[in-house]
């Protein structure tokens, strides 16, 4: 299963329309579907067109509590979780988020948490790899930076998120990315946040060119 993925589940449907009222959710998953190695997150229950199901991720709505949990019928092989800060912990929080997604092969944990030792509690956890395969989604603005070098990661698998950041800063940050080992990337609108104004033609040439920046910055 790859470690690139194009993510388009965003709650704000008014981020994916052009000027003309256009939708580009439809040209972004037949990029993916036409790009070998890469992903697409997906809402539930957005369907992922001729994407493969090993490729097509559910991107899960943000929880506060695991309760607030809605598991979808599983039509992909991956499903992506967000949820904030937890007085019991952010680990023992993952754990019970585990617990009921037990037949997918790999589990993103999207933590929003600024917890000192969260993050190693959850590195923890992904190195020893329940459920098929953990991998933590990180955000890798200078908080989150400083974050995972002050954390012990060590061989606990994870990708960086863009988290509203422009092209420009995320592409920057690539190599200190791939230096504090990161596998890959989940990424939205760094990539082709601010391509709804250009032609359609113009548009897929810049996130495919985007794109193979990134797989460059992994190679």
């Amino acid at each position: 299963m790859t470690n690139f993925w194009l993510a388009i589940d965003h709650a704000d449907d008014a981020l994916f329309r052009t000027s003309d009222s256009t939708d580009i959710r439809s040209e972004l998953l037949d990029l993916v579907a036409h790009t070998p190695g890469w992903g697409i997150v997906v809402r539930p229950t957005q369907g992922h067109g001729d994407v493969r199901r090993e490729l097509a991720c559910a991107g899960l709505p943000d929880i506060d509590a695991v309760d607030d949990l809605v598991v979808p019928e599983r039509s992909t092989d991956a499903v992506k979780v967000g949820f904030d800060d937890h007085r019991g912990g952010c680990a023992p929080m993952a754990l019970d988020i585990l617990d009921r997604l037990p037949s997918y092969d790999r589990v993103f944990l999207e933590p929003y948490c600024a917890t000192p030792g969260c993050l190693d509690d959850l590195a923890v956890l992904g190195a020893r790899s329940r459920c098929g395969g953990i991998v933590l989604k990180l955000k890798v603005n200078d908080e989150g930076l400083a974050a995972i070098e002050r954390a012990d990661i060590g061989s606990a698998p994870w990708v960086a998120r863009s988290d509203g950041m422009a092209w420009d800063d995320f592409s920057a940050r690539l190599p200190r990315v791939r230096e504090l080992g990161a596998r890959g990337v989940m990424v939205g609108r760094a990539v082709w946040g601010d391509t709804g104004e250009a032609g359609q033609d113009v548009r897929l040439k810049t996130i495919r060119e985007r794109m193979h920046t990134i797989e460059r910055a992994f190679a």
